[in-house]
């Protein structure tokens, strides 16, 4: 192994962990949600400065290891599917930020999420492609990157549920502070599956080197 690569399998390592990180961060944001535990929110948000900074660091070693050995062919592929993986990941931080965030709204607005029958099901969605994208990231089966995409299908569906049923609620109340904080809560969870698969789709081309952005040719392999 060189030492190009042995720096790649390294940084492989870190951006395994900080998709574990990334994913415990929103796993602890939906807690708080569901707890109605402001403090604990408020923690969620605070701690995304350290994801902001493994995200920096990563991406300047992408920058030394490409202007140091000049790599070609699979080790280039590799690491600019790293950088782009990188910033989704962080990304996906910031919206657990958010959420966060979001705590004192609900509890402020006293939003009972169980009135809305969609949410669980969309909260279940989010989990599940964030469990599948943490497998994907330190693995070369090219199946998941299509059962992530299948996933985010899933999210989608219970996204647009939950979003009527906010509507409708929106709809009953004058509290457009409600409407506006299910609205944002809803988009938060759906913008998590489009990050997650612009990671599917990064890790598809690194696996197999077919371009998959913008065409349905992972959708055609997942139904075929």
């Amino acid at each position: 192994m060189s030492e190009l690569q042995k720096n790649l399998e390294k940084l492989a390592l870190r951006l395994d962990r900080m998709g574990m990180q990334v994913a415990q961060a929103v796993d602890n944001g939906l807690k708080a949600i569901a707890d109605r535990d402001v403090a604990a929110g408020e923690k969620v948000d605070e701690d995304d400065s350290k994801i902001d900074r493994e995200e920096v660091e990563i991406e300047q070693e992408c920058i030394n290891l490409l202007a140091l050995y000049q790599p070609t062919a699979i080790d280039l592929r590799r690491i600019c599917c790293i950088i782009k993986v990188n910033s989704d990941l962080e990304r996906i931080a910031d919206i657990a930020a958010r959420l966060g965030r979001r705590v004192k709204h609900i509890v402020a607005g006293d939003i009972r999420l169980e009135d809305f029958p969609g949410y669980a099901p969309l909260v279940a969605a989010t989990r599940e492609i964030l469990s599948l994208t943490v497998r994907m990231l330190n693995s070369t089966d090219a199946e998941l990157p299509r059962q992530v995409i299948a996933a985010d299908h899933k999210l989608d569906s219970a996204y647009a549920k939950f979003a009527r049923e906010a509507l409708d609620a929106g709809r009953k109340t004058p509290d457009i502070d409600t409407a506006l904080t299910l609205a944002l809560l809803a988009r938060s969870l759906e913008r998590i599956g489009d990050h997650c698969t612009n990671i599917a789709e990064d890790i598809f081309f690194l696996i197999t080197g077919d371009i998959i952005r913008h065409s349905a040719s992972l959708r055609k392999h997942h139904q075929a």
